[in-house]
């Protein structure tokens, strides 16, 4: 019973964190303009879709407790067999780690959609996927489904780049109908 205790505790620290969060995010002085999402809905949103998986995940471990450890005992499919280690990539972890800092030291130089996109096809490349068309439609549907989300719904101003990446940031904000 300890252990199942131990085992909630997170989540439901999470949830008491996101209840006492909610409450505090709902008295910005700022107020809503007619007709736009005021700036506490985006906090309380987060808030409450964490206050719900913590929910869930909270109930899945108390009334399905001893289903997942019965599973837990068996090997699952694709898990080491015992006494075999599976092949680490450390040279590809600091890849990521490097590419990550450099998407956000370029970030202003190349704007958010084209440094997004060149961040995107690297990390799959570092990630060993090879193929190229794959990997272009993704970081390039990616790249326009942030650049979509993030001025379109959520309006928030993300760095047009200088220079010719400037002039690819506001043609394709344009294409997407952003002002």
């Amino acid at each position: 019973m300890i252990g199942k205790l131990k085992a909630l505790a997170p989540y439901a620290a999470l949830f008491a964190g996101a209840v006492y969060l909610y409450r505090d995010a709902g008295s910005f002085a700022a107020a809503a303009r007619p007709g736009q999402l005021g700036p506490d809905f985006w906090p309380r949103a987060v808030l409450v879709l964490l206050m719900i998986v913590c929910g869930v995940e909270v109930l899945r471990r108390l009334l399905f407790a001893r289903a997942a450890h019965d599973e837990s005992s068996e090997p699952h499919p694709g898990a080491d067999a015992p006494g075999e280690s599976s092949e680490r990539f450390p040279w590809r972890l600091a890849g990521g780690i490097a590419v990550t800092i450099a998407y956000v030291l370029v970030l202003d130089r190349l704007g958010f959609f084209v440094a997004t996109a060149l961040y995107l096809a690297l990390f799959m490349v570092l990630g060993r996927y090879a193929r190229m068309r794959v990997i272009a439609s993704a970081n390039l549907l990616g790249s326009l489904a942030f650049v979509f989300v993030f001025m379109k719904i959520v309006y928030v101003s993300l760095p047009l780049g200088v220079g010719p990446f400037q002039a690819i940031s506001v043609w394709l904000l344009a294409m997407l109908g952003i002002r």
